[in-house]
């Protein structure tokens, strides 16, 4: 899509000069912000970061691919043509945005506190039986991968997905700006990135401002479980939204989730939902999902309810996920071998909040045989952490976990007040519990069945996974 817009075009949106007049000659395929994956007739765009600037490597590119950089300080020794403008961001958004206004492709997006990545991918795995699918790469999700998102999407594409994050209020509804999204769905709403506000209400309304720029006839995607449903309902149709669905386990939801039967390679999963085929009657699916936490149900829901709002077959969506199994850092199960035991190893490692970890520790206690844990911090708290990070022992209680390692200052402060019975080893510093892990698991190990990692991404679990 990116080469719909001429050199010219974009000197005009991103308000900048090409310097010292040399426009390139050829139109770009695609926009990078790593110089080491550019590809002939990509545009990089020089960002300044906090460890790194885009800048230093602009006389890198290689004018004979037609590779040219937006820039906001010129580099006279570099060959390549560079639009020189006052902001590389802003740059980069304001192509963004004359994209999506272009584009043929239907446009979904999605936010929520808990659950959007996966959800997504799950949706990404629905949508390319129909089509050419592009959708955010991983996690990337801010102010930057949303634009970059729409910078790299191909000409053919006929779904975008773009997953939107935020942590302060007024960040989703900037990126909604820029998306336009005709889709909107949200997952839930939970106290992830609470300590950026003073109550869930804040984090509902900062999640809601998904709706600010819908497209004429938006349809906006709801948690009927969520105790926020009405109040995004209400934003919702107060946005414009001409049809909402919502998702979940209440009676009232348009794709209810009747049943998640644990099996032996994953959930089976029956949902009900309106058939716009027949008049809006209620049918019934059945279908596998190849994942083995009872939450992952749910957001199979809201990819469903996604799909369905886009016109598309349910069955054929649906059938899709027989073989959509667990993923890396969101409950990926491998065998561990600890000096000659072996144990599963559940590696949740890719984010945490007190919601979350909750839903993994009660996933945990499912399991048949003995249990233990590697928590580390969990981050964006603020003034609730203490007691969110306490509310911990608890729930350590109830899943029957023998034994804990406890990383970061908060996880070490709840492991003090663990039980006796529960064997517990604490590392203030996630740096030490690095040196020290092979030493502490064969420890307490060797009377262990199941072993869960998780922990915020910044408090470094995803580290201890690694190992």
């Amino acid at each position: 899509m990116l080469s719909q817009l001429s050199p010219q075009h974009l000197a005009e949106l991103c308000k900048g000069q090409w310097y010292q007049d040399k426009i390139p000659s050829a139109r770009f395929t695609a926009a990078q912000i790593d110089s080491r994956l550019m590809e002939s007739n990509q545009l990089f765009i020089a960002l300044e970061g906090k460890q790194t600037d885009g800048h230093r490597f602009i006389a890198n590119l290689d004018p004979e691919q037609q590779q040219a950089a937006i820039v906001e300080k010129p580099a006279p020794q570099a060959r390549a043509a560079q639009l020189c403008v006052a902001s590389s961001l802003r740059a980069l958004q304001a192509l963004s945005g004359e994209i999506a206004d272009r584009t043929a492709a239907i446009k979904f997006a999605l936010t929520g506190s808990v659950g959007k990545t996966g959800t997504k991918d799950m949706l990404v795995r629905m949508l390319t039986n129909f089509g050419s699918t592009h959708a955010t790469k991983g996690n990337y999700n801010n102010h930057i991968g949303a634009p970059l998102t729409l910078a790299q999407m191909p000409e053919d594409t006929q779904f975008l997905v773009c997953e939107l994050g935020m942590n302060h209020a007024g960040e989703i509804a900037d990126l909604s700006e820029i998306v336009k999204p005709a889709i909107a769905a949200i997952t839930c709403i939970a106290d992830s990135h609470i300590g950026h506000f003073d109550c869930l209400q804040q984090i509902a309304d900062a999640k809601a401002e998904l709706f600010s720029s819908f497209t004429a006839g938006g349809t906006a995607i709801l948690p009927r479980d969520d105790a926020f449903f009405i109040h995004l309902k209400t934003a919702a149709e107060a946005a414009g939204a001409s049809r909402i669905l919502s998702f979940g386990t209440h009676p009232e939801s348009s794709f209810r989730l009747t049943e998640a039967q644990r099996e032996k390679d994953g959930l089976r999963l029956t949902i009900d939902y309106p058939c716009d085929k027949n008049n809006g009657q209620i049918k019934s699916i059945t279908f596998g999902l190849a994942m083995t936490a009872r939450h992952w149900a749910v957001n199979a829901a809201c990819a469903l309810a996604m799909s369905a709002a886009a016109g598309l077959d349910v069955g054929t969506a649906a059938a899709s996920m027989s073989d959509f199994g667990d993923l890396p850092g969101r409950g990926k199960r491998f065998d561990l071998n600890i000096g000659g035991h072996l144990v599963n190893l559940i590696d949740d490692s890719y984010n945490a909040g007190p919601t979350s970890m909750k839903a993994a520790l009660e996933t945990l206690a499912e399991l048949p045989g003995q249990h233990g844990v590697i928590l580390s911090d969990m981050l964006e708290l603020g003034v609730f952490s203490t007691q969110a990070h306490q509310a911990l022992v608890a729930q350590i209680i109830d899943a029957k976990i023998r034994w804990v390692v406890a990383i970061g200052p908060q996880m070490t402060a709840m492991a003090h007040d663990l039980p006796d019975g529960i064997n517990s080893i604490c590392h203030p510093n996630s740096i030490s519990a690095l040196s020290t892990l092979d030493h502490d698991l064969a420890l307490l190990a060797k009377s262990t069945d199941n072993l869960l990692v998780k922990g915020s991404h910044g408090s470094g679990a995803y580290l201890i996974s690694r190992i």
